[in-house]
């Protein structure tokens, strides 16, 4: 305890002597123990008194740390002692719920057990590899194949196993490997075992337009085993058609005259690769149609292998690979509106006898009830077409009476609607009286018109140039919209659908333009060209073509630009364009500068290549021709025409090349 002290007691004789060893003491200065040795030794007694004492001290501490127990919560704060806390003994709802919950666990554990062993390894989504393959694009007719993949993943047996494909409607079937089992549409298997994979392959082909889409759909339904419950899994795959294999085009006049003949002509062939070989075509019965047969001139092979099934059916029984026509010939019986739509369908049968549309033609007519049945035509044609600017259109109006009386004072205006017209440059042999967008004709510029006999025709001819587009306005429209009216006694008739031509609107073509320079030096006057110019015979001289191309209007398909070299001139294989691709060929000669589609975006775009010659004796004193005339081709895309121009040759003479000296003459 902290009061407590150590007793003297008696010294003995063994102690008297330990207190002589302790007088034992080192002197030595230097020693590092001299402290130590100075300090007394404690004896036996003295040890076992402080080994009693420490006993002491562990024991009140253990009785502190009770006592601090008892009066101390857990927080170490003081405890009233005064209070008394009782702790409820727990009862049956806790012991109940407690119970409820240990099941639950259990119940759990038990499940994710089950489940790893037996629903993870079965009808879960990585139980079953089902997919579809096949093509994603096809033409109209082609065959191709779809193919069903299935693998059952799981490590249990799918039993009563089924795979149903839904066609889209316009895929026609034709095979499947292994056969279905319902409807060319179904497959069954009793049993797929654990890894078990397959396949079906389905055979078909596509009958649509262009564009068109069809979505094929496959579903598998299965039962794992020791499961009750039916699984089912689906998988889809689009394909379009991106082309019908067979090039279409149609003439014909936008106006008809009630009771008079009026056709269509279907001018159409096979493309390179084209898998319909033959088709109908079908036009929806109306009653003031009336469909007239055609029989074609002996000998004429322009005609199509066809034959008309009923009025408004024709079947085609071969699709050539030259052109051929399909004429359809009617007549309006009555005029029941200004305007009526004739849809032409093209049709295909399968194999089941059912029809199947590839392609769908609207045409609208203006149909016309009048006595005088005017006919405009334009550069000898009578329906819309593409003109290049600068060009001279050449009118042609062609009248017939065709009441049953006599016409007198009959008026013919021509209306011509353009920003692009030259006026100055219209010729007219009749004399015409021209106001604003109108030339006129009476009894008093042409005696003709005067009295106008039953079943009497005549034409009234006149010319006008088109101008140079320039630069391009967007508030502008580059056509020529073009019609003929007609009024008995009075000029100022109205206009309508009885007394007015077929209307032409010609759309102007784009303003493409190649420039073509054959030449020495370039326009910085550095040598583009080796060798002695003029030429000498026998010696090479090598020179420079330069193609430059613009075009802002519209854009342009298959443009192509082509020159023939002659015989003397050699391609030296040194070349460069900045679109498309620009190649010579041995065989034909030819420098092709094939480009494709050029956008509107794309203003210029150049070319060059190098040609050598080596002139002979013969060639002396001469002014050689290095190229014949350039030739340039392209589709406009607004106006659907086909643009064809030829530049003029080039000779030695560089027209071009201003710093070159000399005539050209060889030396």
């Amino acid at each position: 305890m902290a009061n407590k002290k150590i007793k003297k007691e008696e010294k003995s004789s063994e102690d008297i002597q330990e207190e002589e060893n302790n007088d034992i003491s080192i002197t030595s200065e230097e020693s590092s123990l001299l402290e130590f040795t100075k300090r007394p030794v404690p004896t036996q007694s003295q040890v076992e008194e402080f080994e009693d004492y420490i006993e002491e001290e562990v024991k009140d501490e253990e009785i502190n740390e009770s006592l601090n127990e008892i009066y101390h919560d857990e927080n170490g704060d003081t405890v009233d002692v005064k209070k008394l806390d009782i702790k409820k003994r727990r009862g049956f709802f806790f012991w109940f719920f407690s119970l409820i919950f240990f099941v639950a666990i259990l119940a759990g554990i038990g499940y994710g057990g089950y489940y790893y062993l037996f629903i993870r390894t079965g009808p879960s989504s990585d139980s079953i590899d089902f997919y579809l393959e096949g093509k994603n694009q096809v033409s109209t007719g082609e065959e191709f194949f779809y193919t069903v993949y299935y693998k059952n993943l799981s490590n249990v047996m799918l039993r009563d196993v089924r795979i149903e494909v839904k066609y889209p409607e316009n895929f026609v079937f034709l095979d499947s490997s292994p056969e279905a089992n319902e409807k060319d549409s179904v497959w069954t298997y009793k049993i797929i075992q654990p890894g078990q994979s397959g396949k079906i392959q389905i055979k078909g082909k596509m009958i649509a337009g262009v564009g068109e889409t069809g979505v094929l759909l496959a579903n598998i339904s299965y039962t794992p085993e020791n499961f009750s419950s039916e699984f089912r899994e689906e998988t889809t795959i689009t394909t379009e058609v991106n082309d019908i294999g067979i090039n279409f085009d149609f003439d014909y006049l936008r106006s008809a005259l009630v009771d008079e003949e009026n056709e269509i002509l279907i001018n159409f062939l096979g493309k390179e690769e084209n898998f319909v070989n033959n088709f109908r075509i079908v036009i929806e019965p109306q009653e003031n149609i009336e469909f007239l047969d055609f029989a074609p001139k002996e000998g004429d092979e322009s005609i199509a292998d066809y034959e008309m099934v009923r009025p408004g059916v024709w079947q085609v029984n071969e699709v050539p690979s030259e052109e051929k026509i399909l004429p359809i010939k009617f007549k309006f019986t009555e005029k029941v509106e200004d305007k009526q739509e004739i849809v032409l369908s093209f049709e295909q049968m399968d194999s089941q006898n059912e029809y199947h549309k590839f392609l769908e033609e609207k045409i609208e007519y203006e149909v016309m009830k009048s006595d005088l049945n005017l006919t405009l035509i334009i550069n000898g044609a009578r329906n819309d077409q593409g003109v290049d600017s600068g060009e001279i259109l050449n009118y042609s109006i062609v009248y017939n009476n065709k009441g049953e009386t006599a016409m007198k004072d009959v008026v013919i205006m021509a209306v011509l609607k353009s920003d692009f017209l030259d006026w100055a440059s219209l010729k007219d042999e009749n004399n015409g009286r021209e106001r604003g967008n109108t030339i006129s004709w009476s009894k008093e510029e042409t005696s003709e018109l005067e009295i106008i006999d039953i079943n009497e025709e005549g034409t009234i001819d006149f010319s006008i140039n088109l101008m140079n587009i320039g630069e391009v306005d967007i508030t502008k429209k580059y056509q020529v919209e073009s019609y003929a009216q007609y009024s008995v006694g009075e000029t100022n008739k109205e206009i309508n659908n009885d007394n007015k031509s077929n209307t032409i609107v010609n759309k102007i073509n784009s303003d493409l333009s190649l420039k073509e320079q054959v030449r020495y030096f370039s326009i910085d006057n550095i040598p583009v060209g080796t060798g002695p110019h003029p030429p000498k015979v026998g010696e090479t001289t090598t020179y420079k073509v330069y193609w430059d191309l613009t075009n802002n209007l519209h854009e342009l398909n298959d443009l192509k630009v082509m020159a023939t070299l002659p015989d003397y001139v050699t391609w030296d294989n040194k070349s460069r364009s900045s679109v498309g691709l620009l190649e010579y060929n041995s065989s034909t000669r030819q420098v092709v500068w094939d480009i494709g589609r050029l956008p509107i975006t794309v203003y210029k775009s150049s070319a060059e290549f190098n040609i050598s010659i080596t002139p002979t004796e013969e060639d002396r004193n001469k002014i050689m021709v290095l190229l014949s005339g350039t030739k340039i081709s392209a589709i406009d895309e607004d106006t659907k025409d086909k643009i064809d121009q030829t530049g003029k040759a080039k000779t030695t003479k560089l027209e071009d090349d201003e710093i070159a000296e000399g005539d050209g003459r060889v030396e």
